[in-house]
């Protein structure tokens, strides 16, 4: 008989075995991951366990959060990357659905994200499915002159011109020395350049003191002392994930491609299987041309919605108010960081 339990901190250590021996699992299953957005974010952990004889079977991270607008909800990743149900099984899976349902019935809706869609078949089971992203990933399970190999003619070329190295340095920060640069950097790309709200310096501060020395990496780039490049990246299981960025424009030395290149040398060095450059949405085609120029593999995610009081989906708040990035865009980066950042716990 298999039966679901929510987590709690006598299950720590049987959930994080069950997510370490699990081939499919990601950052997002760590509960290094849900106890730091917890930390920044006040999002309630209600992560779930399924068991059959005493032995855990599956498991699925969920999230309770009670934003201003949209009211109270279940989300197995409350940002766009798709992190969803670990399960030995499809009566696993089943019943971890089944609790997920029964615990929607009090909320607005639940929403149930996986990179590659779930199998059922079922339509009552999950009655409206959404495709929005592609997920782009590079496999590694070689050696990185055949990894090179696979890049675009372009991304090639850049890459043999070594001599922009004599200018440019590339750091790698597994502590968290270099967080300030690092977020400066990234609200000016985020707030300045695109007009989207960037995270809270405290969610990055919190990734590095939850997770062990090495799973969190920012990679730098820095030319006469001047940072003009930053990567925050995860790693953990066989993936190594490339959470957020923030590059200058710079035509003569390509710090994005130079730092993504060492990202991938040394994942591949140290044994992982994929270096996934993240989410990219359907019709940015400029982005999906740039990743598929990496030689990488796409999958295609799902977002599964769970009526709750909410009997159908709706357009997500940010993308009804885009015009708000225009507003975002123009306002003073002191703003940002201190109001605006800090504000997005009120809308998860």
């Amino acid at each position: 008989m298999i039966t679901v339990q929510t987590i709690n901190p006598e299950l720590y250590e049987a959930y994080t075995a069950y997510v370490a021996r699990h081939p499919e699992s990601r950052f997002g299953h760590d509960l290094a991951w849900a106890l730091a957005l917890r930390d920044a974010y006040g999002v309630a952990i209600e992560h779930l366990i399924a068991f059959e004889d005493e032995k855990i079977v599956g498991v699925c991270p969920l999230f309770f959060s009670k934003p201003l607008l949209g009211g109270a909800h279940y989300v197995t990743s409350p940002f766009p990357s798709y992190i969803g149900p670990l399960y030995d099984s499809l009566p696993v899976l089943n019943a971890l659905l089944d609790v997920i349902k029964s615990k929607t019935a009090a909320a607005q809706f639940a929403e149930v994200l996986a990179p590659v869609a779930l199998p059922v078949s079922d339509p009552e089971t999950l009655p409206f499915t959404d495709k929005l992203d592609f997920t782009f990933r590079v496999p590694l399970n070689t050696d990185t002159e055949k990894v090179f190999n696979t890049f675009s003619r372009d991304y090639k070329r850049i890459l043999r011109k070594t001599e922009a190295l004599k200018d440019m340095e590339l750091i790698v920060d597994t502590d968290g020395t270099f967080i300030d640069p690092f977020y400066k950097l990234y609200v000016s790309i985020y707030a300045g350049k695109h007009g989207f709200i960037p995270h809270t310096r405290k969610l990055f501060q919190k990734l590095f003191a939850r997770y062990p020395k090495g799973s969190v990496r920012i990679y730098l780039s820095r030319i006469n002392n001047k940072f003009i490049g930053a990567m925050f990246t995860l790693w953990t299981h066989n993936e190594v994930y490339y959470a957020w960025s923030a590059v200058n424009s710079n035509t003569t030395h390509h710090p994005t491609h130079w730092l993504l290149w060492k990202i991938i040398q040394d994942a591949a060095g140290e044994g992982y299987q994929w270096f996934n450059m993240g989410e990219s949405a359907r019709h940015h085609h400029g982005l999906n041309h740039f990743k598929e120029g990496w030689g990488t593999e796409v999958l295609e995610p799902c977002r599964y919605f769970i009526p709750g009081k909410v009997l159908k989906p709706t357009v997500r708040l940010f993308d009804r108010i885009s015009w708000m990035k225009q507003i975002i865009s123009h306002i003073p980066a002191v703003v940002i960081t201190n109001i605006l950042s800090p504000a997005i716990r009120f809308f998860l």
